[in-house]
Formats: structure tokens, C-alpha cells, sequence
């Protein structure tokens, strides 16, 4: 009780921070002063139907819907926004009807070797959180999954209920989505040997169009972490751009392989959201932990 009572004064305090920021102007000056004609690329995981058509409500209102690979396309003069989700959540087949409605090609970006299996995205073992989640994101890769195969994780192996998308769920939404890599099993690339960060980029990319039958030419970092090495292997490897976490707008001075991006609550209120997208929560998030350019805090 008393840790679903310290959630709600939670909620209830950032509901009312967001009311109280939208109020005063501040979220409607940072949109007219500084996104201005420039892209904002948002990142999602696993959001709910009802909550993403109303994130979208909210968004079509003020900016106009692109896809990913419209980035690099002229400016119309006005805000414009893409809708990126990452890993490839069994929940996100339900999604389509939402990207339907709101006349939008959001890209998914796949864990290519969890999605069309019956496999787990590594976090989601039972275990992951007593071991701690974020500490574990920081161990070297070969560290990582001896701790977790210590309590009883293996990547490769199956689990009794599905986390990942189907083959099924991809070819239905294909037409309605833009499916490119995310890693095959979503480590840390930059807590990787330089070969298990290689076979993670190149191998993706194939067993991504394998499994669409498109051309996977767009990455996402695997928790936005990422350094000049991830940059080369991608170029190597033949993609054409990958999307960070350092938050910011994009336009046609932004580097493809450091494409600026925010990542919003799965769950927020639309007064949350609507703060969420103006930059102000993560930049103040990005500060404290020592971050003063909006670059995601490296490990």
C-alpha cells in the first residue's frame, strides 16, 4: 500500500508540474522558438491503444506527422514529428488501427532475434530486476549474461508466453509500418567486444529483412548508448542513419548516425506528454545526472 500510495503522490505531482508548465506559456514558447520547421523524433516501447491515440490527438493538433524516411525531405515551414517504438513488443500489434486513424507511418525498431520467437527480452526475466536492471545495462556484455544465466536466463532459449511479435503480427502490419534494426538481442553495444558489436549490426540488418522482406537501411542504440566504433560498424554495414537519445530537433544539419530524439512515457497524461515533448523533463533529467549538451549520459 504504502508503495502504490508513494506512485500516486508521484502522478499526481508531475500532473500537476505539467498543468502549472503549460499554464504559465513556457511549453507553447519552446515549440514556436525553438522547434520551429525542424523534426522531433519521439520514442515509445510498448504503449497502450487508448493512450497513444491520445498522445496523437495532441500531437496532430500542433505539428505534422512524418515518417522516418521523410526526414531528410524539405521543410514545409511547420513542426513535424515521427513516431519511433522500440524492441518490438507483442503489445504493439495493437497499435495499427491507432496509426491508421491518425494517416501515420510510425518505424519499429526490432530485436531481431526476440521478435518472430518465443524468446525474452532479456529485461523481463523475473530475476533482472533483483539483480538490478541499470546496473546491469553498465557490466561488460560477457558479464551481463553470465549474472543472468546465474538465475536462470538464456537468451536463446524459449519461455511459455510469447514477449516479441510474431512473424504473423509482422506481415500484417507491415503496410502500415517501418520496420528496421534495434540489435539482435538489445545488449549494450558500447559494453560489447568490438566482434559481438559487429555481429549485433551487421546480423540484425539481414535477419530484419529477412524477416520483412524490405530494405533495413535505419538503427536504433540499444538504450541510446553509442560512441564512434557503433558509427563505423553501421556505416560499414550499409545503413543510412541510426537514432540516438540525445535529445533535440532535427534538420538537415543533423548527422544520420546521431539522429536527436526524446523518449516519452508509455503511460503519461496528456498534460505529461505535452511537457514531455517540449524536452524540458529529460534535459533537466540529462543535467543532473552531469549531461549540459543533451547528449543521453554515456556509460
Amino acid at each position: 500500500m504504502m508503495h502504490a500510495g508513494k506512485v500516486t503522490y508521484r502522478r499526481l505531482a508531475k500532473e500537476i508540474i505539467a498543468r502549472l508548465l503549460l499554464w504559465s506559456g513556457i511549453v507553447r514558447a519552446v515549440r514556436l522558438l525553438l522547434w520551429r520547421d525542424r523534426v522531433l523524433i519521439l520514442v515509445y516501447h510498448d504503449p497502450k491503444p487508448a493512450v497513444l491515440d491520445q498522445h496523437l490527438a495532441y500531437l496532430r493538433g500542433i505539428a505534422e506527422p512524418i515518417a522516418l524516411t521523410d526526414l531528410s525531405k524539405n521543410s514545409n515551414g511547420k513542426p513535424r514529428f515521427v513516431i519511433t517504438i522500440d524492441d518490438g513488443h507483442i503489445g504493439n500489434a495493437q497499435l495499427i488501427d491507432i496509426f491508421k486513424k491518425h494517416s501515420l507511418r510510425p518505424t519499429i525498431f526490432l530485436c531481431s532475434c526476440v521478435v518472430g520467437t518465443r524468446r525474452q527480452f532479456w529485461w523481463r526475466h523475473p530475476k533482472a530486476a533483483a539483480l538490478g536492471i541499470e546496473r546491469l545495462k553498465r557490466l561488460p556484455n560477457s558479464e551481463r549474461l553470465d549474472e543472468l544465466g546465474a538465475v536462470g536466463f538464456s537468451q536463446e532459449a524459449d519461455v511459455d508466453e510469447p514477449t516479441a511479435l510474431s512473424v504473423q503480427d509482422i506481415e500484417q502490419m507491415k503496410s502500415w509500418v517501418d520496420f528496421q534494426s534495434h540489435g539482435r538481442f538489445h545488449p549494450i553495444l558500447t559494453r560489447c567486444n568490438p566482434g559481438a558489436c559487429a555481429v549485433e549490426i551487421n546480423q540484425s540488418r539481414q535477419e530484419v529483412e529477412r524477416l520483412t522482406g524490405g530494405n533495413c537501411l535505419d538503427f536504433a542504440y540499444p538504450n541510446g548508448n553509442y560512441g564512434e566504433r557503433e558509427i563505423t560498424y553501421l556505416r560499414s554495414a550499409g545503413y543510412r542513419s541510426a537514432r540516438t537519445l540525445d535529445i533535440g530537433w532535427n534538420d538537415a544539419s543533423t548527422d544520420p548516425f546521431r539522429l536527436r530524439a526524446v523518449a516519452v512515457s508509455d503511460d503519461s497524461s496528456p498534460a505529461w506528454h505535452a511537457l514531455e515533448v517540449s524536452l524540458i523533463p529529460t534535459f533537466v533529467r540529462y543535467l543532473r545526472s552531469g549531461s549540459f549538451s543533451g547528449r543521453l549520459p554515456q556509460f
